[in-house]
């Protein structure tokens, strides 16, 4: 009978410490943004307006505390954390198939356990990374800044450094 009422005991305290976790998360719930195209049956729907230039899947929150947006529309940058209601995936197979509908264009992608995709979008780069969530869903992090333009500076601290071979 002790021993019953301990375990019971020992749940009940789980149970109280996973909802206090759970009420600890700050998170906004946005919108699925849509690709404009007749006939999409992607689970992406037009009514998120701050971001137009990405997909936001369905069930998705933004965490608040990790996110960081500069802009807005097609100009933003920053980093936004969702946390997504799919498994991982179906999260990569949307990122993958709907940022082309986007106008960005893949430049990689790896699928694993914490999933990397990346792209480019004129002279922006955006990176998708998608991790699995303990209690089920995706985080999905994605990352937008201004692209380089791939030439190095030729003057100042920043400058190529010749280097000698050893005599």
């Amino acid at each position: 009978m002790i021993n019953a009422l301990q375990s019971l005991r020992s749940h009940l305290l789980f149970l109280a410490a996973a909802i206090a976790l759970t009420a600890c998360t700050q998170s906004a719930k946005l919108q699925p943004t849509s690709t404009g195209k007749s006939g999409d049956n992607t689970g992406i729907e037009k009514n998120f307006s701050l971001l137009t230039d990405i997909p936001i899947p369905q069930d998705s929150t933004l965490d608040v505390d990790r996110s960081l947006i500069l802009g807005d529309l097609d100009r933003w940058t920053g980093r936004i954390v969702l946390n997504v209601g799919q498994g991982t995936t179906q999260t990569f197979a949307l990122y993958q198939t709907q940022m082309s509908n986007f106008g960005w264009k893949p430049i990689m992608s790896v699928q694993a356990d914490t999933s990397v995709l990346s792209f480019t979008r004129g002279e922006r780069a955006a990176t998708v990374q998608i991790d699995k969530r303990t209690l089920g869903g995706s985080t999905t992090t994605i990352t937008v800044a201004p692209r380089h333009s791939g030439l190095l500076p030729s003057t100042g601290a920043n400058a190529p450094v010749k280097v000698a071979p050893a005599r």
